[in-house]
């Protein structure tokens, strides 16, 4: 088995139908050169398809932007045959579509079924919270479009979970919004924490002491739901349970290092992270360059680095081995990881709770 090819594929690149305030993309696409806004046109997808299947049988389609909708259905048919063109017999081929939903119809939700996408829709909990940062460019609310398409997506059956990003008012609010998503049937949920700035040490949208607070109280109300056999999925505590059962975590933040990637504009720029779309860290075009000169790029710039770039304070941690040091682009100037405090706080007062459930699955399996 070849190595698993990750591939962050952004149709549209920045270009979205929404002007969320929050948005760490259009923050990126702002503090570099070039900006990103057409569509990606068909040699584009070809190229990346055929080098793609031409570096291994094991591939990872992730689609993003911006909004990926905006490039219409028929591009995602393009797309699909062409991988169907040009995979091999063995090849693995995996889908996943991050979207605010707001473009999602009866049709589209009907392709993502057949192809076997998991989507994922950025939705804050519910309408109030949600329309307080997630507006069209006209300053209107755009949570009653993102029902709709999560319908569209539950009635097709399309596997689909929630990504809601963590602000100071989700955070105050999440004893209604958890249980109100899983009242809604979402058993799959992801909150990450926003992103501020770059360049600025302000805490602009989440406050470590609030962030704290809300990952106890959401700590306690999954809890609570697994001790009546509810079992919801939270990401970030999933992640810290299969620390706890000596397995490597799966979200790539919580490994100390970066993983390898590739994103890919609509141009076919390509970046290591989706959170370093920036000039220093261009890596090619793959309309240029192959798979085998953009690793010796990302290579060359540094990009992963091993052992990781902890703060000071982080070397003598007791949390260390659970929170690695944070991703890097959730510390300040000082390199000091935002939510330091955040993370504290949560195993200070829930750890052994933690433990009890990572004993609990090993008894089970036992």
């Amino acid at each position: 088995m070849e190595k698993t090819l990750t591939l962050m594929i952004k149709p549209a690149s920045s270009k979205c139908n929404l002007r969320c305030d929050y948005c760490f993309y259009l923050d990126e696409e702002n503090n570099r050169e070039n900006k990103y806004r057409k569509i990606m046109e068909k040699n584009t997808i070809e190229n990346i398809v055929i080098k793609a299947h031409n570096s291994s049988n094991n591939i990872n389609y992730i689609f993003q932007g911006g909004e990926p909708a905006l490039a219409t259905l028929s591009w995602f048919e393009d797309f699909i045959s062409l991988v169907n063109k040009y995979k091999k017999n063995n090849d693995i081929v995996n889908y996943s579509f991050q979207t605010n939903g707001t473009l999602i119809d009866d049709k589209f939700a009907k392709f993502l079924f057949m192809n076997n996408f998991l989507v994922g829709v950025s939705y804050d909990g519910f309408s109030r919270i949600h329309d307080l940062h997630r507006k069209y460019s006209n300053g209107e609310k755009s949570s009653r479009d993102v029902k709709h398409g999560l319908n569209y997506l539950k009635t097709n059956n399309v596997d689909h979970n929630i990504l809601c990003v963590v602000t100071n008012e989700v955070a105050n609010n999440i004893s209604k919004i958890y249980p109100n998503l899983v009242q809604e049937g979402y058993s799959f949920q992801q909150y990450i924490a926003c992103l501020d700035p770059i360049n600025t040490d302000d805490n602009v949208f989440l406050n470590p002491k609030i962030y704290g607070k809300f990952l106890v109280e959401l700590f306690d109300l999954w809890l609570n739901d697994l001790k009546y056999n509810k079992n919801i999925s939270i990401r970030l505590f999933n992640n810290f349970v299969s620390i706890l059962l000596g397995n490597s975590p799966e979200a790539c933040d919580m490994n100390g290092v970066c993983s390898i990637q590739y994103v890919f504009e609509s141009n076919g720029d390509v970046y290591p992270c989706d959170f370093y779309c920036l000039d220093n860290y261009y890596l090619g075009n793959i309309n240029e360059d192959d798979f085998d000169n953009i690793d010796t790029k990302r290579k060359a710039i540094g990009f992963i680095n091993n052992p990781p770039n902890l703060h000071e304070d982080c070397k003598n941690c007791e949390f260390l081995y659970l929170c690695r040091g944070g991703c890097p682009r959730y510390k300040d100037s000082n390199n000091k990881f935002r939510f330091c405090e955040s993370y504290k706080y949560l195993f200070n007062m829930r750890l052994n709770q933690f433990k009890e459930i990572a004993n609990l699955i090993i008894q089970n399996n036992s």
